[in-house]
């Protein structure tokens, strides 16, 4: 009888999916607060509804390759819409820029702990992660990451703000990296929550083998519409469009996108409800003795709660137990005793304190 993983290509064999039960357990307990995947707690405008709406109403026909949005995006990064390529969310993108430059046997260059995709789909297309350790306080170890390139080494990722350590790179050792010329996916997932919103975009132009990957997830709050998308020279745009899903984005999708990126209102109240979440949520755990809460100008904050002396899904279960969801990070290659939290509303903000406070107090 034929054995159907006999014909199985050995790196998809070898290879574990990224887990999703996390967000599977969050959608059958709607009575626990989702403060574990880093979406936006606040739900969309009323203008991005209304484009939904009537987007929806021509659900019958397939969708163009988003010209508009495209094209507002690139006037955005001071580029144009023929330098933006995008995805079914930014995993998408990640996706087809690994597909792009990796074979199997070829080699990634990642720094860690950073978002577990870019390992998780590297090893999927038969790429070999090469990953190197940040520093004691989770900086890029640039000497390290240098040292560590060969001629296998095809691809860079360098995420900043840096999921979960919320901090960023120095442009000094940036330009260091690319100067490498090696393929760099530059990962700006929460640039317009930085304390002062400042992309790399423009580094294009002068190393135009650098991508630039953004989502509409975080900061626009479009999460479940599925909307990332990457900066880059027109030349690796064509070669990504080749190699990219056609139609990767559905036509409400896109009629979403465009009106929330156009809601200027909308956003930046969200972001400032980020910004206000994660400066209180550092400030009170900072004020428990033992913890740590690490700066962050994303929409999360990284907690070393090692002092408790409890792993870190303990931790988690803890919590969800009392109707609060966080992120356990031994996945991200962290040491026990590291969570992250994201910032929510101001009530779920306190209420994850108070409830925190509170398992302590249980513990001791």
């Amino acid at each position: 009888m034929t054995n159907i993983e006999d014909f199985i290509v050995p790196w998809v064999r070898q290879s574990e999916p990224y887990s999703a039960k996390h967000m599977d357990f969050a959608w059958q307990h709607p009575d626990v607060v989702r403060l574990m995947s880093n979406e936006n707690l606040l739900p969309p405008s009323q203008k991005v509804l209304d484009a939904l709406l009537d987007a929806s109403r021509l659900g019958n026909l397939y969708p163009d390759s988003g010209p508009q949005l495209r094209q507002r995006l690139g006037e955005m990064a001071g580029l144009t819409g023929e330098n933006v390529v995008l995805g079914n969310g930014s995993t998408d993108v990640i996706n087809f820029v690994i597909h792009t430059f990796v074979a199997p046997g070829d080699e990634v260059l990642i720094p860690v702990p950073t978002f577990a995709m870019y390992e998780t789909r590297a090893r999927i297309s038969g790429g070999v992660p090469v990953l190197v350790p940040m520093t004691p306080d989770f900086y890029w170890d640039v000497d390290a990451m240098l040292a560590a390139v060969t001629p296998r080494i095809k691809l860079i990722f360098v995420c900043s703000p840096n999921n979960p350590t919320g901090n960023q790179i120095a442009e000094a050792d940036l330009r260091r990296i690319l100067a490498l010329g090696i393929p760099t996916y530059f990962d700006e997932a929460y640039f317009e929550l930085e304390d002062q919103p400042a992309s790399h975009a423009g580094l294009i132009r002068e190393y135009p083998h650098m991508i630039v990957g953004r989502t509409l997830s975080k900061a626009y709050g479009l999460a479940g519409f599925r909307v990332g998308y990457c900066l880059c020279e027109e030349s690796l745009a064509n070669y990504f469009n080749r190699v990219k899903i056609p139609w990767n984005v559905s036509l409400p999708a896109l009629a979403a996108a465009l009106a929330g990126v156009e809601d200027a209102v909308d956003s930046r109240a969200k972001r400032q409800n980020i910004v206000d979440g994660r400066n209180y949520l550092m400030e009170e755990i900072n004020r428990m003795p033992g913890l740590r809460a690490y700066p962050s100008e994303g929409n999360f904050v990284l907690i070393d709660a090692s002092a408790l002396g409890k792993p870190s899904a303990e931790i988690v279960d803890a919590m969800i137990a009392r109707g609060i969801f966080i992120r356990p990070m031994r996945g991200h290659h962290m040491a026990q005793g590291f969570v992250r939290v994201t910032a929510g509303t101001p009530e779920q903000n306190h209420q994850f304190i108070e409830r925190f406070k509170a398992y302590i107090q249980d513990i001791k």
